[in-house]
């Protein structure tokens, strides 16, 4: 977490030298305003030989090379990897620290373990999605409604919009993705203590789903019995009910938000 918060407080310092002070943050934009005669960067989109390469950042002492991969069928997947190959080039070709950069999913996901990977997307997401603006615009409360409208807004992602509102809010919570009702990932708070369970969607979550391509993105959220997500046993403590917000999108993907708070948990001895 350490690492995420230098890149996204090197990313918000730049904005502001920069004089950027409304949303959305275009990376090309931001390309084209650190380009100088003493440091020139410059950003183009290739088609690699792999689609396992997301984009690329290569430089020496006189300037910075980024490329992406023209092949990036969502555009918000797009933009974060713009941002963060401009976190690479910032942080670190200038520096001189390391010249030479490769990234795909791995890199570019919270998890990797990279301290320099983690600084890119703690700047990428910093860059693209500001504290000071995003919060004139929205509570920053973890939900589908703020998160939809932060992402519309910024041109993110939504599981992009969830790991930052998630980074700056500090409140046990997790997003879980299915597809077809299969478990495909999930991604959690650092203080998000019970294990997720990796099922396929029961006929009673489903029932629960907020189908966004008809309705509204929710705000609200359902408390429903912890163990139809998780092992409710962690710590010595039991979590009895959870909070769930599910939404349909295209394509057959159902998106969850999972919280909890003290009114969910209860000493195991009191269970």
């Amino acid at each position: 977490m350490i690492e995420e918060q230098k890149g996204a407080t090197e990313a918000e310092n730049l904005l502001e030298d920069l004089g950027f002070d409304t949303l959305p943050v275009c990376p090309k934009t931001i390309v084209s305003a650190i380009n100088c005669n003493d440091f020139s960067v410059v950003m183009e989109e290739q088609r690699f030989d792999s689609d396992k390469i997301l984009g690329k950042a290569v430089g020496n002492d006189k300037g910075a090379l980024i490329y992406l991969n023209a092949n990036i069928p969502d555009p918000g997947r797009s933009k974060f990897t713009a941002a963060h190959e401009i976190g690479h080039v910032s942080m670190h070709i200038i520096p001189q620290l390391k010249m030479n950069f490769e990234c795909g999913s791995k890199e570019l996901s919270n998890p990797f373990n990279d301290p320099i990977e983690r600084q890119a997307n703690g700047f990428a997401s910093g860059l693209l999605m500001p504290r000071s603006l995003i919060k004139k615009h929205s509570d920053c409360e973890i939900n589908w409604k703020n998160i939809h409208s932060i992402s519309e807004l910024c041109g993110a992602s939504l599981e992009a919009t969830y790991r930052r509102l998630n980074f700056l809010e500090k409140e046990p919570s997790a997003m879980v993705i299915h597809h077809n009702g299969k478990f495909r990932r999930f991604v959690a708070s650092e203080n998000f203590d019970f294990f997720i369970e990796q099922t396929p969607l029961s006929h009673q979550q489903n029932s629960l789903t907020v189908d966004v391509n008809e309705d509204p993105h929710p705000s609200d959220f359902d408390t429903v019995d912890a163990s139809d997500w998780v092992n409710p046993y962690s710590k010595g403590i039991i979590l009895e009910s959870i909070y769930s917000s599910t939404i349909l999108l295209k394509d057959c993907y159902t998106y969850t938000l999972l919280s909890y708070d003290d009114d969910c948990i209860v000493e195991e001895e009191d269970y």
